[in-house]
């Protein structure tokens, strides 16, 4: 497991507090800029000749536990290759010093049930997928942090292996044990449901009165969790297979020990829930094959129309102005600034289109990803929304090149990345500033301040 020192934790605490901060300043206003930026196109010079240099690179691990979607699958990509993505979560106990029995009664396991509620999918749904279901055999810790490159250890053979094709619109009717002792007929909401075998639930009943189930610290140093994890599967071709979103905190998401409860007198049916609640460890993990893609090109710097965005901790863009300074730094007062980013149009299947929404950050000088000043405006002054109309990504980010300008930023550039990447398999392909149809360009709205 990645393990992270004092400086690097507090470090993407701030990060994470900048992201809440981000939520809340929607009329925080920049005036640090020197000089003031001014939004006022009405007698400004327009441009939209700027030099762009483009350059796509594998991502860094990106922070990925507490997340509310977790994500399970494989998918092939005609242009991004290969990616899987596998979950780790821990289930807790529905009540402090759990009970299956009283004295004199005996209690039989029927099955454990582990449930997922479906929240989306990127990719086919006709494409039958395998999920190998681990025993997490490290202890997680609500303190530590979880990245996207965890090695996570589990036991060697899984508690179970499930083939099944994905229906994300019904589930069937489930029985579910009332509190009457009797069965009911239940639709719940759409889920994946998969059995983890009796000799768990037998594992679990065997500790009633001991320490292990005492409250939630103890069960989870007990049992400590689960991994969920697509089967590699050689045959599937470009744009088959499918990534799985699953709401991890939903009601019906849980693992469920059905049993039944016996004395002398009677015999009752039950159903024992184990739920992810916000407590809970939770996070993927992500794994990319780019050998022989056209993001590998790109990656190489052998392909010169293209560059390529991936959520998944997957690639992302470096956009750069390396003659912008040099040209008019000092010399104008930036009216506004717009970022144009085309898409590139493709294959797309159902359920497999465009990235909805990308975020270009900057990088300090160590690397790390920081908020430039035009997102601190607010969602809708940013953009990055895909406009289907002109197939294109939009940002205005004319606080950032005033401060650019001023010599406020260093020469690192903007980084493309897709907006909530530890929780999505979205990807896109745009245009770079060498196709010759459509390209990336800055329109730049100024006004001169010296003749």
């Amino acid at each position: 497991m990645e393990k992270n020192n004092l400086f690097y934790k507090m470090r993407k605490v701030l990060i994470l507090s900048a992201s809440f901060l981000f939520l809340l300043q929607a009329c925080k206003k920049d005036g640090a800029l020197v000089p003031e930026f001014q939004d006022n196109t009405t007698f400004s010079f327009f441009s939209d000749t700027t030099s762009i240099q483009t350059s796509t690179r594998r991502s860094d691990s990106t922070l990925a536990d507490q997340i509310a979607i977790g994500l399970v699958g494989e998918y092939r990509d005609s242009a991004f290759g290969y990616s899987r993505s596998s979950l780790h979560i821990q289930p807790l106990l529905s009540s402090n010093a759990l009970v299956f029995n009283n004295s004199g009664e005996t209690t039989k396991v029927d099955s454990v049930i582990l449930s997922l509620e479906y929240s989306g999918i990127f990719g086919d749904t006709s494409i039958a997928q395998t999920f190998n279901v681990f025993r997490i055999d490290e202890t997680l810790s609500a303190d530590e942090l979880y990245f996207s490159n965890a090695d996570i250890a589990v036991q060697a053979t899984p508690l179970a292996t499930h083939s099944f094709i994905p229906n994300l619109t019904e589930v069937g009717e489930v029985y579910q044990p009332n509190n009457f002792g009797t069965v009911d007929t239940v639709t719940p909401n759409p889920q994946l449901r998969i059995n983890l075998g009796n000799a768990l639930g037998e594992e679990i009943i065997s500790k009633q009165g001991s320490t292990e189930l005492a409250d939630d610290l103890s069960f989870a140093d007990f049992f400590k969790g689960l991994q969920i994890t697509p089967v590699f599967n050689p045959n599937i071709s470009n744009n088959e297979a499918a990534i799985l979103y699953f709401r991890l905190t939903a009601t019906d998401t849980k693992m469920t020990i059905y049993c039944t409860t016996s004395s002398s007198t009677d015999t009752v049916q039950k159903a024992i829930n184990f739920p992810i609640k916000t407590s809970s460890v939770r996070f993927n993990t992500f794994e990319h094959d780019y050998a022989g893609s056209a993001a590998e090109a790109a990656i190489q710097n052998s392909n010169t129309n293209y560059a390529y965005v991936e959520a998944m901790a997957g690639v992302e863009t470096t956009i750069k102005f390396p003659t912008l300074k040099e040209r008019l730094g000092g010399k104008i007062l930036v009216n506004r600034a717009e970022l144009i980013i085309p898409a590139a149009n493709g294959s797309y299947a159902n359920n497999v289109g465009k990235a909805e929404k990308l975020i270009v950050a900057a990088r300090d000088e160590f690397g790390a990803l920081q908020f430039i000043p035009d997102a601190l405006i607010n969602a809708e002054f940013f953009g990055g929304d895909f406009s289907r109309t002109n197939n294109e990504y939009k940002f205005n980010i004319s606080r950032y090149i005033q401060s650019y300008l001023n010599g406020n930023q260093n020469d690192n550039g903007l980084t493309l990345l897709v907006t909530g990447s530890a929780v999505k398999a979205e990807r896109v392909v745009i245009l770079n500033e060498n196709n010759s149809n459509n390209r990336i360009r800055l329109n730049l709205y100024y006004t001169n301040i010296q003749e």
